[in-house]
């Protein structure tokens, strides 16, 4: 089988290539690189092949798409890499075009990497928008599609209480990546928990959040390449248990074996932002608008474990997360 990962300098194509490097099932991989990507991690994955394909250059569709059976894509601007990037034109217009394409080219199999949907306002982030336009496209090309609707990824969102031990031992940056406004704001924060004993949130931290490994989303993707009742299905994906942040800053203060303080953005602040950046950063516009839904939202998956069992695939809890994490040094 010919495989063809969309979006591998990323941690979750990244990741998805190493899994397979490393399962011995004889397949074939391909990881799509852009001009000027940073390459260096894939190179050091054995057997990964790379091709080139740009979702906002159609041209480089149809090289990348040579004799493959299946395309799994995580590919988003969620933090552009350019400046031209956009949730319209990379996101939705771009993945629909590569899906219009595999399609010609008798792709057998579209696994596409989403998000879970939040119950409120979900209809209000730029990124959840393209999702769903995507999915609505996927769901109507007439190829046999899977698509992955994970939730929140702790090596994304943990950080931001105010640590690097998420970040520990991640060969592709996850956070700290070419993209100014976060790259700031998570400097201004990323000693907090070490160095002042202070864990950030917004509003109350009351909200369940399944919070999910990308080592299990990856999981997961792989795991529908031979699995037929995969096919033509929508799968959410998260962590074994759904935890508030409070609950999350308890796990920290079991690693740091001392109590924290907790600081509150209220989170009208946060809405307020995530009105007023789009006007001229459309990226960081998205990603206030992201926090605020994970603030005001419970995304609990209740089947998730029969899920996981029927995959094959083991959970990640986020302690177990955490305190494989704090293990490594900095």
């Amino acid at each position: 089988m010919k495989i063809l990962i969309v979006g591998a300098t990323g941690q979750l194509g990244f990741t998805i290539c190493q899994k397979l490097s490393r399962s011995g099932t004889g397949h074939s991989v391909f990881a799509t690189v852009r001009e000027n990507s940073d390459t260096s991690a894939l190179m050091k994955v054995s057997g990964i092949q790379t091709r080139l394909l740009d979702l906002t250059n159609p041209d480089t569709f149809k090289p990348a798409l040579k004799d493959i059976d299946v395309v799994i894509t995580s590919a988003n601007t969620a933090t552009p890499r350019l400046k031209t990037d956009s949730f319209k034109r990379v996101d939705e217009e771009g993945t629909m075009a590569l899906i219009n394409a595999a399609k010609a080219e008798r792709v057998k199999h579209f696994i596409y990497v989403s998000a879970y949907p939040f119950p409120n306002g979900d209809e209000t982030i730029p990124l959840s928008q393209s999702k769903r336009a995507v999915e609505k496209h996927l769901k109507f090309s007439g190829l046999t599609y899977t698509i992955i609707q994970p939730t929140a990824f702790m090596e994304v969102y943990f950080p931001f209480f105010g640590s690097t031990v998420p970040l520990r031992g991640a060969e592709v940056n996850t956070v700290e990546r070419p993209f100014k406004f976060s790259n700031d704001f998570f400097a201004g924060i990323k000693n907090d928990i070490e160095k002042k004993g202070v864990f950030n949130i917004i509003g109350k931290g009351n909200r369940k959040n399944a919070f999910v490994s990308i080592d299990n989303v990856a999981d997961f993707c792989i795991s529908t390449l031979d699995n037929p009742k995969a096919k033509n299905q929508i799968i959410p994906v998260g962590g074994p248990e759904g935890l508030t942040p409070l609950e999350v800053k308890s796990i920290f203060e079991s690693l740091y074996d001392k109590p924290l303080k907790v600081k509150s953005t209220p989170p009208f602040v946060i809405k307020l932002m995530s009105k007023i950046l789009p006007l001229f950063n459309p990226a960081a516009g998205n990603i206030m608008a992201l926090n605020y839904a994970v603030a005001n939202n419970d995304c609990v998956l209740p089947n998730i474990e029969k899920t996981a069992k029927e995959y094959g695939v083991q959970l990640i809890h986020p302690k177990e997360f955490l305190h494989k994490k704090f293990e490594i040094k900095s």
